[in-house]
């Protein structure tokens, strides 16, 4: 009998279901740390995503990482190195949760999304697209649900929206939905239903 649960539970969570609910993977984007750090309710956030985790699991990517590590070791907020702050919450949300993913196989997905973006008439050069292009591409090949990003000018305009959704048709790559980050902040404050 509990084998058979477990195994019932190893299916479930395989199809990305958990006792009834259908679990989200999320993957924030690096300016997502720094509006958490300074949201006034930053700890009603935490304690919410916590009670949320196993539906909506976020996702380490090695790029995230390195940008958030490229914060100034000198910056403060509150008397606190930033730098370390942000570092701790992102450690904090993703817990054990890694995208095992070579880089190298996501720069021909970001060169196809940038040569689309170039096609559609986009006016960013690859200088600010190209981590924004290599994040979504990560959560696409590793068919993540939600990409979470506030940078409405690159990550999140129109034309790169339709750049990825036409990428990822042809490359038969799901294409993950994108909140911003009040969407996000409401999707962790939401009661359960």
């Amino acid at each position: 009998m509990i084998e058979g649960l477990v195994y019932l539970g190893m299916i479930l969570r395989k199809e990305g279901r958990w006792w009834g609910t259908k679990m989200r993977r999320l993957l924030l984007d690096t300016n997502i740390y720094g509006l958490l750090i300074a949201d006034e309710q930053l700890f009603r956030l935490k304690e919410e995503y916590n009670k949320k985790r196993a539906e909506y699991p976020v996702y380490a990517l090695s790029l995230i990482r390195k940008e958030l590590r490229a914060t100034s070791k000198d910056k403060t907020l509150l008397n606190h190195n930033l730098r370390i702050a942000l570092l701790s919450l992102y450690d904090e949300f993703v817990g054990s949760h890694q995208l095992i993913i070579n880089e190298n196989e996501l720069m021909p997905i970001a060169k196809q999304y940038f040569q689309m973006y170039q096609e559609l008439g986009g006016g960013f050069g690859r200088e600010e697209l190209w981590n924004d292009f290599m994040i979504v591409a990560g959560a696409a090949k590793k068919d993540l649900d939600i990409v979470v990003s506030h940078d409405k000018a690159t990550m999140l305009s129109e034309l790169s929206l339709k750049t990825y959704e036409m990428v990822n048709k042809s490359l038969n790559l799901k294409n993950p939905e994108f909140y911003d980050y009040l969407d996000f902040r409401d999707l962790l404050l939401r009661p359960p239903v």
